[in-house]
């Protein structure tokens, strides 16, 4: 994601089923961004944040992920 680019941020419901937890994704959503719904990997970062990633962007994710942990991890000391 380039600096330009705004994430898109869109609140999602999360639905109890016996001891799971899930959120739906509408599929308009993966139409529109040419996703296969059958090949998503999900990424918890710092143990708060889930992020649904294009496996076709992964590399650029974790290189993102990896860069936000460090610069924290020097911001705290």
């Amino acid at each position: 994601m380039t600096e330009t680019q705004k994430p898109i941020v869109e609140h999602r419901k999360v639905v109890k089923q016996g001891g799971s937890r899930y959120i739906g994704i509408p599929l308009e959503w993966f139409e529109a961004n040419n996703i296969d719904p059958n090949n998503l990997k999900l990424l918890i970062v710092a143990n708060k944040d889930i992020r649904i990633v294009n496996p076709d962007n992964e590399a650029e994710v974790y290189a993102e992920i990896s860069r936000i942990t460090r610069e924290a991890k020097i911001d705290e000391g």
